[in-house]
């Protein structure tokens, strides 16, 4: 039997400690680049990851799929998630946003 993953997740490499106000902008004008809008923006499990910035992104309204980012300080971690059920859009832009976030962070 073959455990199959979940989810995959894309690590963003930080060159340096980022505050949330800079990761949401520059998070926001890769968005825009990509053709992708925020819908959704929170935080991820308060218990493991206080104070993190949580975006769901999609390319158009009431199409299926969803691309999630997260962003936390205390731990100086950024990484996007794609569930296996996702459509391929979802992991197209998932990829294409980690490699322009690699560039300018």
């Amino acid at each position: 039997m073959t455990n199959e993953l979940k989810s995959v997740r894309f690590d963003v490499d930080l060159s340096q400690k980022y505050d949330a106000s800079f990761i949401s902008s520059t998070v926001e004008a890769v968005a825009d680049e990509l053709g992708i809008y925020i819908s959704h923006i929170g935080s991820y499990s308060r218990k493991k990851y206080p104070n993190s910035v949580h975006w769901h992104f999609k390319e158009k309204p009431k199409e299926i799929g969803c691309l999630d980012a997260t962003f936390w300080e205390e731990g100086n971690e950024f990484w996007l998630v794609v569930r296996n059920y996702e459509p391929a859009w979802v992991t197209k832009r998932a990829q294409q946003m980690q490699t322009l976030l690699n560039a300018r962070l």
